[in-house]
């Protein structure tokens, strides 16, 4: 089950040209090690005033929203095991709701999902059972530590873990590369330099011991509704082995009206 449910949602937790369907990894450059602030005033003025630019293009670029629902096609690789073509839906409530079904090939669905910023309850219909979790318990059945907002943002396309101090800032005619930090992680972005967009991000987390960090691509950008959106992402999960994961939707829609079925059969065991 834990699989099952590391498919519909751990992918979709936590991809390097435009146009890409391959599962391949590209490095970040880095040049500068001093952190320089947007609002840094031992940083020069040149550098400040593109910092700014920076991070006003890449705002410009947030996806809002008050619902999404989403079709995607999911390969899934690690040292255990090889799933294909999972079929994936999506559907959320901004804020307040994040509904996912996932289906196997000839077998149909085989585990659904909804996720609310208190709670995360799943079953499977092949075992006939529920995992019904607080929120902030739920690491314990996905193994990755999250919230709504995090989890919410991953699905739109939106960057994660973002902060206005950003560092080792490379810029190359079509890319620009930079880091920021939080507590817990370090992030390093890749964003295309004419229009900010997201191409490459990488989670590296601030704990050494657990040598954890989650690298993702972004490919595909399609217009939808007025938003840009990466229909294609890679997902590369490494901790003490590395889990790859391609995402590839089919269909995006924004502020639908959206239903959120979560039925519970009486003769399922719960955990």
């Amino acid at each position: 089950m834990k699989q099952i449910i590391l498919l519909g949602i751990t992918c979709i937790i936590f991809v390097s040209c435009r146009h890409t369907r391959q599962l391949a990894r590209t490095s970040f450059p880095v040049s500068d090690t001093g952190h320089v602030s947007a609002t840094d005033s031992t940083a020069s003025a040149a550098s400040m005033e593109f910092n700014r630019n920076l991070l006003a293009g890449i705002h410009k670029n947030h996806i809002d929203f008050h619902t999404f629902s989403g079709k995607l096609k999911v390969d899934f690789e690690s040292d255990k095991q090889k799933q294909q073509n999972i079929s994936t839906n999506i559907r959320m409530l901004k804020d307040s709701i994040i509904w996912i079904s996932v289906s196997a090939p000839v077998i149909g669905e085989v585990a659904r999902a909804v996720i609310t910023p208190d709670s995360l309850k799943a079953y499977d219909k092949f075992n006939k059972r529920v995992f019904l979790r607080a929120l902030s318990d739920a690491k314990d059945l996905l193994n990755l530590p999250f919230d709504f907002t995090t989890l919410q943002d991953l699905i739109i396309g939106n960057p994660l873990f973002l902060t206005d101090s950003i560092y080792q800032v490379v810029k190359t005619p079509a890319i620009i590369s930079f880091s920021c930090d939080t507590t817990m992680y370090t992030s390093l972005f890749n964003v295309f330099a004419d229009d900010f967009q997201l191409q490459q991000s990488k989670v590296m987390d601030k704990d050494s011991s657990r040598n954890r960090s989650c690298e993702l691509t972004y490919g595909e950008y399609k217009e939808v509704e007025g938003h840009k959106v990466p229909f294609v992402r890679r997902v590369f999960i490494e901790e003490k082995n590395v889990t790859r994961v391609a995402m590839d939707f089919s269909k995006m829609e924004f502020n639908q009206p959206q239903s959120f079925p979560f039925n519970i059969p009486a003769s399922y065991s719960r955990e």
